[in-house]
């Protein structure tokens, strides 16, 4: 089987999602990618074809090219002669909905959850009301629509997309890849626990609230917070901590050094919050930890409530209450060293069990055998 794996962008990293499926099932069937504009920083064993030339202006500059090059992205499309289309994103799918009519194959389309939340919204600009002709052609044109959880495809059945359609689909994540430390690796008694963080430096992702609690807790369980990410709250949060010598920031990081650092933590935290109607849809940062054995302390903000087992892997927080946040990082810090090692257990358990790359591919594997 040949499929077509399309998206608007794509940047890698962050976006291995968009890739791991394909290179995990390559024995199976044979993958191409085609996007309009591309910038891969990672070595992949997929062929991706980008449309919008004059790479030496830049990802962003180009991106303003892209409508232009559609044409040529269906082109690239037909020549590859798909026996399936999967489209990532409701947005910016006019290509592959079009290809899909014109060839007269299926189309499967995995909804992350901006498209979901862009179609909920009245479109008030003209990119708004172009996303929302995407999305009513994806919803139109798909033989599946692949949700990555139950909290997205509830968001949206009630933004009126086609409920006999949707199907959950969990991204999964490669546990062979994300592993626990070594035991000569791992941290030591005598170490501060590490708190990591692993995302934007943005108000959706909390990371106000997070440092707030670490400062509060610090006092009397001493620990390290380590921040990795970049955005547009970077210079506050760095004048936040002030001399605090137990925060750190080391800004974006590759995928190997993510796993360094989530071996190396003592727990994860991710307290996004509800922003502007957007919510966590997933959480795949969340399950990379837990495969690493490493407990997760997040807000139950969206689907993140299903990327865990609260109490077994790691602690749910109220959404938005940064009071609640901080008294479960001291709980959390103050586990036995039995109750760590058995929550930490339990993360890699789950992650294995139930939300890994295997697994997630072989669903994947049986929705394309159901559309042809």
């Amino acid at each position: 089987m040949k499929v077509a794996v399309t998206k608007g962008t794509l940047r890698v990293p962050p976006t291995y999602f968009a890739l791991t499926h394909a290179e995990q099932m390559g024995s199976l069937h044979e993958f191409e990618v085609f996007c309009l504009v591309a910038d891969i920083r990672a070595s992949t064993s997929l062929p991706i074809h980008d449309y919008v030339p004059l790479r030496q202006l830049g990802f962003r500059r180009r991106e303003l090219a892209m409508p232009g090059f559609i044409p040529r992205m269906v082109g690239g499309i037909r020549k590859f002669g798909p026996d399936v289309i999967h489209q990532h994103f409701g947005t910016w799918a006019s290509a592959a909905t079009y290809s899909a009519r014109r060839l007269g194959v299926p189309l499967v389309t995995t909804l992350h959850g901006a498209d979901v939340f862009a179609f909920g919204r009245e479109p008030l600009t003209a990119m708004a009301k172009w996303h929302h002709h995407n999305i009513r052609a994806v919803n139109e044109q798909s033989s599946r629509l692949l949700a990555v959880s139950n909290f997205l495809a509830n968001e949206a059945v009630g933004a009126g997309l086609d409920a006999q359609k949707l199907e959950v689909h969990y991204q999964g994540i490669d546990t062979d890849y994300f592993t626990p430390a070594d035991a000569v690796e791992s941290t030591t008694p005598e170490k501060e626990p590490i708190l990591l963080f692993v995302g934007g430096l943005s108000e959706r992702k909390g990371i106000r609230d997070l440092v707030q609690a670490s400062l509060a807790v610090q006092p009397d369980s001493p620990h390290q917070l380590v921040i990795a990410g970049e955005g547009e709250l970077r210079d506050e949060i760095r004048e936040s901590v002030g001399s605090s010598p137990h925060v750190r920031l080391v800004g974006s990081q590759d995928r190997s050094a993510i796993r360094a650092l989530m071996r190396d933590a003592y727990a994860l935290v991710v307290p996004s919050r509800t922003n502007n109607g957007w919510r966590e849809a997933a959480g795949l940062v969340a399950l990379e930890a837990a495969a690493c054995g490493t407990p997760v302390i997040a807000n139950d903000c969206g689907g993140l409530g299903e990327m865990m087992i609260d109490g077994v892997t790691g602690m749910l927080v109220p959404e938005g209450s940064r009071p609640a946040l901080t008294e479960t990082i001291r709980e959390v810090l103050g586990l036995s060293p039995a109750d760590y090692r058995a929550m930490s257990a339990a993360a890699r358990s789950f992650a294995v069990g139930e939300r890994s790359l295997s697994k997630s591919c072989a669903e994947l594997a049986s929705h394309y055998d159901d559309v042809v």
